[in-house]
């Protein structure tokens, strides 16, 4: 778990290196936050991804199987 919370605090504190600069302008908050944003947004897509995949999986589940039975038997020989 501590390998794991290290790597995070290397990512993040490691793309805002100019925000934490000592000398001269820090400018690196802008990059530091789309970064979090972008993050933030695939962690909610993925959430609702699952949450979509729970509600409608058995349906989508069954579509996929009747799409595949289809294609095999019209891929089939007749001569068989």
């Amino acid at each position: 778990m501590k390998k794991v919370m290290l790597i995070w605090l290397v990512l993040l504190l490691g793309l805002s290196y100019q925000a934490f600069a000592k000398a001269g302008i820090a400018d690196g908050g802008l990059e530091f936050i789309l970064t979090i944003a972008g993050f933030l947004l695939l962690v909610a897509g993925f959430l609702e991804g699952i949450d979509y995949l729970i509600k409608n999986g058995k349906g989508l589940f069954k579509r996929f199987r009747t799409f595949l039975r289809k294609k095999i038997s019209d891929s089939t020989p007749e001569h068989i």
